[in-house]
Formats: C-alpha cells, sequence, structure tokens
C-alpha cells in the first residue's frame, strides 16, 4: 500500500516536472492533479510535521527532477535555435492561464488593487528591462560569491511557480535572461560534464528554491487570508511584466536582428495559439474538478 501510494506521488511528480520546465507552472497542475492543498500544507508546516511531509515531498520532488530532465534537452534546443516560438509557446501556456485568476479579480478591480497590478507588472518587467541593456547575457561558466547569491534569489523567486497556480517558473527565467544557462548547466549535470562548478550552481539555485517554497508558501497562506484581492492583482501584475521581459531580455536580445522574417512569425503566433488553448482548456478541467470536489 505504501509502495503504491509513493509510486502514484512519483508520477504526479513527473507531470509537476513536465509543467515547470515547460512554462505550465507546476501549481496548476498539482490543482489538476488534486495535491495542491496538500503540497501547501507539507511544505508549510514541514517543521511542525517533517514525517508526514517527508512522505509527500520526497517522491513528488524526486518524481520533479525526472521530468524536468527528461524536458530539459528539447527545451534547450528549441531556445537556442528557435528562441520567438519557443517563447511564444511558454507565452502563450501563461496567457492561457489567465483563466485561474479572471474569476478571482473580476469585479474587484479597484484604484487600489490597480495600483497594486501596475507595481507586479513594472516590478517583474524591471528584471527583463535591466537584463537587456547589462553587458551580455547571463554566464553560469565562471561564478562569482555574488552570482551564487544572486543564483539563489533567482531560485527563490522561481520556486513561486510550484506555490502560486499561474505563475510560471519557466516564464520567469527566461524573462530575466537565465532559462538557457540553467537548461544548459543540467544538461551537462546530465552528461557529467564541469560538475565541479556545474554542481555549485544547481546547489545554489535548488537551495534557493527550497528555501522559497517554505517562504513564501507561509507567504501565500497569510496574504491570501489577509489580503486576497491586492494579493492576487500583485500576482496578475507579476505575470503580465513577465509576458513583456520574455521578448526584451538580455537572452533573446542577440536574436533580434535576423528573427523577423514572415516564417518565425507565423511559427511563433502558431505556438503562442497552442499554449493559449493548452492552458485555457487544462485550467477548465481544474475548474470542473474544484466544482465537483465542492458538490461532493
Amino acid at each position: 500500500m505504501f509502495l503504491k501510494k509513493y509510486l502514484k506521488t512519483f508520477i504526479q511528480g513527473i507531470v509537476v516536472g513536465f509543467a515547470l520546465i515547460s512554462g505550465m507552472g507546476g501549481g496548476t497542475v498539482a490543482i489538476l492533479m488534486g495535491i495542491y492543498d496538500d503540497l501547501i500544507i507539507a511544505i508549510a508546516d514541514f517543521t511542525k510535521h517533517p514525517k508526514a511531509s517527508l512522505q509527500l515531498l520526497i517522491p513528488l520532488l524526486i518524481g520533479a527532477f525526472v521530468g524536468i530532465g527528461a524536458l530539459i534537452v528539447p527545451i534547450n534546443l528549441a531556445l537556442r535555435y528557435f528562441p520567438f516560438p519557443a517563447t511564444s509557446l511558454f507565452v502563450g501556456l501563461t496567457i492561457g492561464g489567465f483563466r485561474s485568476l479572471k474569476k478571482e479579480v473580476q469585479g474587484h478591480a479597484n484604484t487600489l488593487n490597480i495600483v497594486f497590478a501596475i507595481i507586479g507588472i513594472v516590478f517583474a518587467a524591471s528584471f527583463g528591462v535591466f537584463s537587456f541593456f547589462a553587458t551580455g547575457g547571463v554566464d553560469l561558466s565562471l561564478m562569482s560569491p555574488l552570482q551564487f547569491l544572486l543564483l539563489f534569489v533567482v531560485g527563490f523567486a522561481a520556486s513561486a511557480a510550484l506555490v502560486a497556480p499561474g505563475i510560471s517558473g519557466t516564464l520567469f527565467l527566461i524573462s530575466i535572461g537565465y532559462m538557457e544557462e540553467i537548461t544548459r548547466v543540467i544538461k551537462e549535470i546530465l552528461s557529467f560534464q564541469n560538475w565541479g562548478n556545474n554542481l555549485l550552481v544547481a546547489a545554489s539555485l535548488g537551495l534557493g528554491i527550497a528555501v522559497g517554497f517554505v517562504v513564501i508558501s507561509k507567504i501565500m497562506r497569510f496574504f491570501l487570508a489577509k489580503y486576497k484581492m491586492p494579493t492576487y492583482f500583485v500576482i496578475l501584475g507579476f505575470i503580465v511584466g513577465s509576458i513583456f521581459a520574455c521578448y526584451f531580455n538580455g537572452d533573446i536580445k542577440s536574436a533580434y536582428p535576423a528573427s523577423f522574417e514572415l516564417g518565425t512569425l507565423i511559427a511563433s503566433i502558431v505556438t503562442l495559439a497552442i499554449g493559449i488553448i493548452t492552458s485555457y482548456y487544462l485550467l477548465q478541467l481544474v475548474e470542473k474538478k474544484e466544482n465537483k470536489s465542492v458538490e461532493a
């Protein structure tokens, strides 16, 4: 019985890993599979009930790493050779995810909440603008102590993808120019290349994600309980700002001069539409699942 439950959680973790790396957002898929509430409780109450939390988190995280590892190579290649169509797919997945926020924010667009949304937009867009005008793209091959600290912060922020439904960690990493380099590092680790530096990079990022899971889950639970609408509008603004930053960051900067021929434009529109449709209808399944749970 225990092994069956462990295997089920492991498989769910693989699906979450696919969602995290594809841009769908782990939080959204966790809701779809009916494990989101248990996941948030396991993370937020880890210190109170470590044994129960680990029984869920260990197989889920192992599965997530397997899922990420399976998609890391094709995504790395897509971002390198087809940056605009690949980025548009991630953006489309995120736009389709607005469905989950629409029912929360609809009818609450007062002046204060709009200000919170604008703050979220500016905050997220500023990451892309900063990396766009910085000298060169992100380079994780030669790391300084300051870069390791910055990578920890990046991991901390990216962990919101699993905690907050509708937020994509992939979209965030693309928007700040880190996605291609991080996928390169993971690919090299899986290929047993340059382990010294790459394992330190992965450790810094992983530690940031782990700490972020715990801290952000507690923060989200507090703010959604006390300041639900302002929190949702900040999340909405953050997602909109990230979409802008995806097309305006240091990594995609070099692709601009030669990437606006008709074929690239058409491919980007098609992948954008595929992303929107996929995300939209998956979230429709989430809503049906939630409605059935309420009726039951």
